[in-house]
């Protein structure tokens, strides 16, 4: 081998062991990593949710999350505001959860995609949170992740789906309005994402209250072909 050979070997070797070091470097450093990208709320009160926030096992549930999600998961969670008691009581079956969203693996990290309105902005931009600030205990009392029955391809169309409704800024629907697709709420963007992903029309059934339908939160894990990976109420 001549010496320029050698020379290219050598930096070649160079820049794998960098590209190595960095990679290792990533994944060990994941957690470090994604609390700079997604910070999440100061807890600066020995409230309840304080405690929540601070309790080992709490911490340990949340942690253990990472290792259990898919691509494609339903993520519910129950909230403890006003606004999630609201939600709660909207569900037929099962008054547990208020909030959901879909979950995706993007760069190594949990991402939960999910839209949110409140009374100071009703009409909010879909979110794109990480899976820690999502479930997190501050806010939360507890949590619970299931699976859809779809193919590698069928979950792919959904995250791209999804990307698609973030990238073009779609806003909380305020209005709960199901005929419109401009604007969405939480449960309406899951159950047309799935609708659109395996045509299928009746993939999930709509709760009817008067002269008003709407797709609740329990109206997304009514499948029985659906896996229940787990359901954890944090310790208060």
């Amino acid at each position: 081998m001549n010496d320029s050979s050698e020379h290219k070997s050598r930096k070649l070797q160079g820049f794998l062991l960098i590209a190595m070091l960095l990679l290792f470097g990533i994944v060990f450093n994941r957690k470090l990593i994604e609390s700079y990208i997604y910070p999440q709320p100061k807890i600066t009160s020995n409230t309840s949710a304080a405690r929540r926030a601070s309790n080992s096992w709490n911490k340990l549930f949340v942690d253990s999350s990472f290792r259990l999600v898919q691509d494609g998961d339903l993520i519910l969670r129950t909230g403890t505001d006003a606004v999630s008691d609201m939600f709660r009581k909207a569900n037929t079956h099962d008054k547990t959860y208020s909030h959901a969203g879909l979950v995706f693996i993007e760069n190594g990290i949990p991402v939960v995609y999910n839209f949110m309105g409140s009374a100071q902005n009703p009409r909010a931009l879909m979110r794109r949170d990480s899976l820690n600030s999502y479930i997190t205990p501050y806010s939360n009392s507890g949590f619970a992740v299931y699976r859809f029955m779809l193919s590698k391809n069928e979950k792919e169309q959904l995250h791209d789906i999804s990307v698609k409704y973030f990238k073009e800024s779609r806003k909380f629907d305020p209005n709960f309005n199901l005929e419109t697709d401009s604007l969405l709420y939480c449960t309406e963007y899951i159950y047309k994402a799935l609708v659109e992903t395996t045509h299928k029309e009746d993939y999930f059934p709509l709760t009817q209250m008067a002269d008003f339908r709407f797709i609740a939160v329990d109206n997304l894990y009514s499948r029985k072909d659906m896996k229940l990976i787990c359901k954890i109420g944090y310790k208060q």
